[in-house]
């Protein structure tokens, strides 16, 4: 059963997809509610399901790490297979998420890599387990990307972030790593939370995020959600392009900030050079967005291909696995 989503909701969400940790008093004086009832709905649109986690999400070029996606079309499989192929993604700590799709491409999972020999090493032990059953692969890299948040909710424009843009490596010492480990699918946790859990103290925990943030390890807080409970679909896009162009490339890309679906734009390297990924209310609704699109920029790109995510084994974006 769909939930229904009243405006007070929508801009709850809209908020803490922005930033997921700004404190209840802020939200209360910025939507102009007692604090109680933000409190409530949040813990109400949790309980629903619909509030998953509350991510801190890291740059992975401030990391070392180069994100990598393969694609994988599968023959003459069933859902016992599929469950090994998910448990055996699901334990490997260099994959950071895996989906399930309604098209050619029966999984997608991305993995972080230090180079490309790591990358090899990854594949060829997932293929050495599963290679049987695989009639087609392709793999795409991560040039850069951009994040918007998901102002569809309010029917405005996005507010973006750049994601992945610098290879800049830093330094993180053993504190920094306990205090990301715990923020990762928890950024909520208050920084008294945080201080105890790992031996530190409030002032130390506070100023550690704010240099995390300064350095853009920390890229932003944001929500993982499950769009389906409210009656949306996670959408995947491969668009080719015909050339590319970073005149083009910025003007797609504001296009696509205000449409306000759209909240991950990536440059790639690979087979394609884009890919989108957005909420819809169906299929059909995403088609017609990429079509329109496609007429809007006739010369710049070529084809698409709209992707139904079905499911995420793993969603949670817990870049930590890489730090240990």
């Amino acid at each position: 059963m769909t939930y229904n989503l009243d405006n007070l909701d929508k801009k709850i969400l809209a908020e803490l997809d922005i930033n997921s940790r700004q404190p209840v008093t802020i939200l209360s004086k910025k939507l102009h509610r007692n604090r109680n009832v933000i409190e409530y709905r949040i813990k109400k649109l949790q309980e629903e399901g619909i509030i998953k986690n509350f991510v801190t999400l890291l740059d992975s070029g401030r990391l070392g790490l180069t994100i990598w996606n393969i694609y994988l079309e599968l023959e003459n499989t069933n859902k016992t297979i599929e469950e090994k192929i998910i448990q055996y993604l699901n334990k490997n700590k260099k994959v950071w998420w895996v989906a399930q799709t309604a098209s050619k491409w029966n999984f997608i999972y991305s993995v972080f890599v230090k180079n490309t020999r790591e990358l090899y090493e990854i594949i060829n032990k997932f293929n050495l387990e599963f290679g049987r059953y695989i009639l087609n692969q392709s793999l795409v890299a991560h040039v850069e990307a951009e994040i918007f948040s998901r102002s569809y909710l309010l029917n405005q424009p996005s507010t973006a972030i750049a994601w992945a843009k610098d290879s800049k490596s830093e330094e993180i010492d053993e504190l920094d790593k306990s205090i990301l480990k715990e923020l990762a699918t928890n950024a909520r946790m208050s920084s008294v939370d945080l201080a105890e859990k790992i031996g530190s103290t409030e002032r130390v925990v506070i100023y550690r995020i704010k240099d995390l943030i300064k350095r853009k390890i920390i890229t932003r807080f944001r929500l993982q959600l499950d769009t389906s409970k409210y009656g949306f679909h996670f959408y995947k896009v491969i668009v080719n392009l015909k050339n590319f162009e970073k005149d083009q490339d910025g003007k797609l890309k504001e296009y696509c900030r205000n449409l306000g679906n759209i909240f991950h734009y990536v440059n790639k390297i690979g087979s394609w050079m884009l890919e989108l990924e957005m909420d819809c209310e169906s299929y059909e609704k995403a088609n017609e967005l990429m079509k329109k699109m496609k007429e809007e920029f006739p010369n710049y790109i070529k084809s698409y291909e709209v992707i139904l995510i079905t499911k995420e084994p793993k969603g949670e974006l817990d870049l930590t696995q890489q730090l240990d």
